[in-house]
């Protein structure tokens, strides 16, 4: 095999809270995780020597910005991936971006889950699954839960500790991306700054399978109480997507994405319209859960 190539899903955080800040920076948190069915596509082929990055739009054009190619997630995943292995060849990975860039969704996370995965598949699978998570710990705390395949699962520690639950219903889901982005990195600051951190984690439901009605009374993000504030853009935007029928409609991540789930797709195509004319809306994306 010369080439592999591999889908990048999006994520949304059903339910999000900060429980701790460890000495050195990172924070614990307990999480839902939800897969989606928007996804970025990653490619990789092997190339005599390092590693070459490529990212374009579906049209083949030259993507998004996504930062230094030394510091991509995927870059640093073929790095974890080759150096792990013991190999000395190269690859060039081409990413065909779909979804948006620092906005909570997950897009880098996935990308560097999709790379490892591409080059094992390449490699002939020297590692199985665990490894595979295990080694997308050391890449991104998100990289887990992409890596793991499940499509629903709870999470704690950095996010990489995971707990795969029964899929929920297939329901459609309304992607709000603002025009004002948020850094990650202030936004946790921030975050640290106005909790009284540690706190306790949250009465959660046990393992066991899950219904849309219980995730809309278990539904919330921290991060919304400090990105809000000065942003009214933001919370209008979320009480759009619940006047118009919402059963969940959050922030996702840290920001700066919202979205709104809605069990009856007709019901989610028309909210999307609506919220595409909200002032401060970029970019409307209808995709769906995944099960």
């Amino acid at each position: 095999m010369e080439e592999a190539t591999v889908a990048c899903p999006a994520k949304v955080n059903l339910y999000l809270k900060i429980l701790a800040r460890e000495d050195t920076g990172y924070h614990q948190i307990e999480t839902l995780f939800q897969r989606l069915g928007l996804e970025d596509t990653v490619s990789v082929t092997r190339a005599g020597s390092g590693i070459a990055l490529a990212c374009v739009d579906e049209e083949g054009r030259a993507a998004m910005d996504v930062g230094p190619e030394r510091e991509n997630t995927a870059v640093r995943a073929a790095r974890a991936f080759l150096d792990r292995a013991g190999l000395d060849g190269g690859v060039a990975i081409r990413l065909t971006k779909r979804i948006p860039s620092g906005t909570g969704l997950g897009g880098a996370s996935s990308d560097a889950a999709g790379t490892l995965e591409a080059m094992n598949r390449l490699y002939g699978l020297p590692f199985g699954p665990e490894e595979l998570m295990a080694l997308g710990g050391s890449v991104g705390a998100d990289v887990p839960f992409f890596a793991s395949g499940a499509a629903l699962a709870w999470a704690w520690g950095r996010g990489d500790r995971l707990l795969p639950i029964a899929s929920l219903p297939e329901a459609t889901v309304v992607l709000a991306v603002p025009e004002e982005r948020i850094s990650t990195v202030q936004a946790y600051q921030a975050l640290s700054e106005a909790l009284d951190l540690p706190q306790g984690p949250g009465r959660l439901p046990g393992p066991g399978a899950l219904t849309w009605e219980d995730v809309e009374r278990l539904q919330s993000n921290d991060f919304e109480a400090v990105v809000f504030p000065g942003r009214p853009r933001f919370p209008e935007i979320l009480e759009s997507l619940r006047r118009q029928g919402a059963c969940v409609a959050r922030m996702t991540g840290s920001g700066s994405a919202l979205f709104g789930v809605f069990p009856d797709p007709d019901t989610g195509e028309r909210a999307a319209e609506v919220v595409a004319e909200a002032p401060g809306v970029s970019q409307v994306v209808v995709t769906e859960t995944r099960t």
